[in-house]
């Protein structure tokens, strides 16, 4: 009698745990074709494979975790960060492609859910491998994202997880797409904003649309120190992007995706998309931002090299300081 009630016992057991992975399995595959509805709207910069072959990334890279081990650089495997460039260019009509105009390094930071942005100045003068040494934006336009990458990890040990690269003239649907940001403006910056867009803004904190914000990302003839003060203002952008994103319901949230993927380009490719906005995004609405930008103050002097007005920096010195602000250590 008690052998009778244990087979049904473990027979019953046994249909539990059949109907739990049918459960598990019929969710995956629900999330799957959810995400390739989703993120098939991308443009992807790497050739597509089929979705087979993609959901198999997927369950490769959930195993590994997704990216590889790189030993001395600042990311990776075992890092506990991890890095996305935004690339972000003024493409002319008839031009394939450009010089990066905005390049802000997003490191993730998995332990806290915290966010760090390092913009790159343009006018940083730096060794491009297998080119001559110049401004880093020469890189983009030089071999793309590939070739700028590669001169991030020469120069400061940077190991990029994956690449975004919006221009300009889809970075203004993107706000229009998220309502709008909202900033605070300096009397001369509402000015310069009005006399490019016909707008009516004033100081004080104002909620911009598309146009306005582009055009108060590009200021940069305002301050003394140029560049430094733009690309600060791009950062406000992004934090401001950001703060807009946790307002969406999530009701909201997959007809926004359908109008805004398009307008996006990433390296990445499905698995690790997967797995990043299954990380990330769930965290974004309660995370720090942090800002910073490089070269770092006391790295580096204003200089004129065959003809060209760049930033020659202490370049172990300002990776020092990426280790230190993304990696912890000291």
């Amino acid at each position: 009698m008690k052998r009778k009630q244990h087979d049904t016992f473990a027979r019953a057991f046994m249909k539990l745990i059949c109907f739990l992975l049918a459960l598990i399995l019929v969710f995956l595959l629900g999330a799957s074709a959810l995400f390739q509805q989703v993120l098939g709207k991308i443009h992807y910069t790497q050739p597509a494979a089929d979705f087979g072959t993609r959901f198999s990334g997927f369950l490769t890279n959930l195993a590994s975790d997704g990216f590889g081990k790189q030993a001395d650089l600042i990311g990776g495997t075992g890092s506990g960060i991890v890095n996305i460039l935004l690339i972000g260019q003024d493409r002319r009509e008839g031009e394939e492609t450009a010089r990066s105009d905005s390049m802000i390094l997003c490191t993730y930071h998995r332990k806290t859910g915290n966010v760090t942005m390092t913009s790159f100045l343009r006018d940083l003068y730096v060794p491009i491998p297998g080119h001559h040494d110049n401004r880093i934006n020469a890189a983009y336009s030089e071999g793309g994202a590939e070739l700028l990458n590669d001169t991030l990890r020469s120069n400061f040990g940077l190991h990029i997880d994956g690449n975004i690269e919006v221009d300009f003239s889809q970075f203004s649907q993107i706000i229009d797409l998220l309502g709008g940001v909202e900033l605070e403006l300096r009397e001369d910056e509402a000015a310069e904003i009005n006399k490019e867009t016909g707008s009516s803004l004033t100081a004080g904190i104002q909620t911009l649309n598309g146009e306005q914000a582009l055009t108060y990302a590009r200021i940069r003839k305002l301050d003394a120190d140029g560049d430094f003060s733009r690309t600060s203002r791009q950062r406000k952008v992004m934090n401001a992007l950001m703060r807009s994103y946790r307002n969406i319901k999530w009701k909201d949230l997959l007809p926004l995706m359908d109008q805004l993927l398009p307008l996006i380009s990433t390296d990445l490719n499905y698995g690790k998309l997967v797995l990043l906005a299954m990380e990330i995004l769930p965290k974004l609405s309660d995370a720090q931002i942090v800002s910073q930008r490089i070269p770092a103050d006391g790295t580096f002097t204003d200089e004129k090299i065959d003809g060209m007005a760049v930033l020659s920096a202490d370049l172990d010195a300002n990776r020092r300081i990426l280790r230190e602000t993304l990696l912890g250590e000291s």
